[in-house]
């Protein structure tokens, strides 16, 4: 069984809107939010990847990155170069020349060594980052390319402060702000599967009317079945019970073939799996005694499917939020299940006492 494109597939529409974004003028900070497992780094990976000539990309990830000072934060953002050039200028030039597909996507932002050590050498300065990529990205305009800046999993970062005591993120988005909004220098894309993370960012008056938001959810039941179709699956309405539209637990599914289980034994296994995990959530909520309370809102939703989240207990559902059994949208407002395996865990447990 041939390996199929599934980490892009069928995201046209998700990636046509991007292309939009990206094809015009910066005017907004975007940030692409969604459930977990849905395949958001890979269809912005993918997007980058397959922009027309004249784009220079930069992928950052934090994901992995132990970012705890500045300084961890500098060498996080910058690609060192071994090139001793004295001008920023000259590097750039030099780059875009040896190829301009080498530019499409960057993990991380090149600098010549020389001027690395020259700016932040001997110090942790938030304000020289920001002062040096302002310089650095109008360079790239001036070069004739449109810079494209995708920051994944920013959470990581939020509880880093700079030398005065202040959060370093807030100072970031200022600049983001800055260099889209009123530069209009520079599309930056922020990538995060950290709902309550979100909410921060949405509700931070500096930010109204700053940035945009795009959902990647889970695939709808017809784009999910096209999904299996490319999978070779056979038994696709049991997929859809169990699964749904989430994609990382369709390549999970795959794996398992590739393994030599069956689809339906392969779904009875992985459902257990989701039971226990639930378990140990509720467990945990029991150590920290609001079990009940939990249990409670997990009832709601097991019957309603969704719920604002105005009318649900806050402790409660942030925990379930954080333990990635709950998804929020701050945008719509809602809470619901980060996916169909966990609502088949909440039906086959019996949470609030069914």
């Amino acid at each position: 069984m041939g390996s199929p494109e599934v980490k892009f597939f069928d995201r046209e529409e998700e990636a046509r809107r991007l292309r939009s974004i990206l094809g015009g003028v910066p005017h907004l900070l975007y940030f692409v939010y969604g459930p977990i497992n849905t395949g958001k780094t890979a269809l912005l990976i993918h997007l980058l990847e397959t922009l027309p000539e004249g784009y220079c990309s930069f992928y950052i990830n934090f994901r992995w990155r132990n970012v705890r000072k500045v300084e961890d934060l500098i060498r996080v953002l910058f690609l060192v170069r071994k090139q001793k050039h004295a001008e920023i200028k000259n590097f750039l030039k030099e780059l875009i020349r040896e190829s301009s597909r080498a530019l499409r996507v960057l993990k991380g932002i090149p600098i010549p060594e020389g001027v690395f050590d020259l700016l932040f050498g001997d110090k942790e300065s938030v304000e020289d980052i920001f002062a040096f990529l302002e310089d650095y990205f109008t360079e790239i305009e001036e070069e004739g390319l449109k810079p494209v800046l995708f920051l994944d999993e920013m959470q990581t970062i939020k509880d880093l402060l700079n030398a005065s005591g202040r959060p370093v993120l807030s100072g970031l988005f200022n600049f983001f702000v800055g260099m889209t909004k009123e530069r209009h220098l520079v599309h930056i894309l922020c990538a995060t599967s950290d709902s309550l993370f979100l909410e921060e960012v949405y509700r931070d008056a500096h930010l109204e009317g700053r940035a945009g938001y795009l959902l990647v959810d889970d695939l709808s039941k017809e784009r999910a079945l096209a999904v299996y179709e490319e999978f070779g699956f056979r038994e696709k309405e049991d997929i859809w019970c169990y699964l749904g539209g989430k994609l990382g637990d369709m390549i999970r599914l795959y794996e398992k073939k590739r393994e030599g289980w069956g689809e339906r034994e392969a779904l009875r296994a992985m459902l257990l799996a989701e039971r226990t995990r639930l378990e140990w959530v509720l467990r945990r909520a029991e150590e920290r005694g609001f079990a009940e309370g939990v249990g409670r809102a997990l009832e709601v939703l097991r019957r309603e499917g969704k719920k604002r989240y105005m009318e649900l207990p806050d402790r409660e559902v942030r925990f379930l939020v954080e333990e990635n059994v709950l998804f929020y949208d701050p945008v719509e407002g809602m809470v619901r299940p980060q996916g169909r395996l966990i609502e088949r865990a909440m039906e086959e447990f019996g949470v609030g006492g069914a």
